[in-house]
């Protein structure tokens, strides 16, 4: 049996400024499909030590003017991804269903629906512990991640990798190419972008892709990592088939 997890919170149904293609419903399609099949675990938010650990005082006071509702729910995500890390340095993989999703946010910078670099503030918090010394960030979305590269770029402890092809073959097989080439590592981090598929914006991945997906990081992560990982939500928009993407990347992930 598989000892994948979900971490979810109701808190990310919460509808703030933003709530336009990145609305409530994008969670609310997906958990629907997933609340019954895995494990849920809900978190707490994350502490301000955690945020300032990749964020600058001047943003976080940035994302608080945006209004209590953001910013609350902002810091609920980012305690997503950090319980999700921790699901997944313990040999237990774990998806983050979270939102605002966060890998457009550097350090003194937001745009594109994020606000905090969630990926960042748990890899960062790991880091900080002492708890992993080497990590690699796979970022699937359609749209770069900009903001943990900004974050990351001098950092050697972390590579970041974004996976881009205007054609389904070649983003398959880059995905391929790049876990091949990665030296063993402690954890491997998944910025789960699901705006790749056929009927989003990207219009390149069918929902199988993403199964496939999911087996090739799981089969990865098991030759560098002993098995850790864990994975956060980022982008995906077409709300018909948001639910039955994700389940199959975490099928694969999960390796059901």
């Amino acid at each position: 049996m598989s000892n994948f997890k979900i971490v979810y919170h109701e808190g990310y149904l919460t509808p703030y400024y933003t709530s336009t293609a990145e609305c409530p419903e994008r969670l609310k399609a997906a958990y629907s499909k997933l609340r019954d099949r895995f494990p849920v675990i809900r978190p707490e938010p994350a502490k301000l030590e955690d945020i300032y650990r990749v964020h600058s005082l001047s943003m976080v006071e940035r994302v608080q003017v945006e209004g209590r509702d953001t910013y609350e729910t902002a810091l609920l995500a980012a305690g997503g991804a950090i319980a999700a890390s921790e699901e997944g340095l313990q040999g237990m993989p774990a998806l983050a269903l979270l939102r605002p999703p966060g890998h457009h946010a550097g350090p003194d910078h937001f745009w594109g629906f994020c606000f905090f670099n969630n990926i960042a503030v748990a890899i960062s918090k790991l880091l900080a512990k002492g708890a992993i010394a080497r990590t690699l960030v796979l970022d699937l979305d359609l749209h770069h991640g900009d903001g943990t590269e900004n974050i990351f770029k001098n950092n050697q402890a972390v590579t970041v990798v974004n996976i881009h092809a205007r054609k389904r073959k070649a983003y398959l097989d880059s995905l391929k190419q790049e876990l091949e080439k990665s030296a063993e590592i402690d954890l491997v981090a998944v910025s789960a972008g699901f705006d790749t598929y056929v009927r989003d914006w990207g219009g390149v991945l069918e929902t199988d892709d993403y199964r496939t997906i999911g087996a090739a990081i799981r089969a990865a992560a098991l030759r560098l990592s002993q098995g850790r990982l864990f994975a956060v939500l980022e982008g995906g928009y077409y709300l018909p088939d948001l639910g039955m993407n994700v389940v199959a990347f975490c099928e694969g992930l999960a390796g059901v």
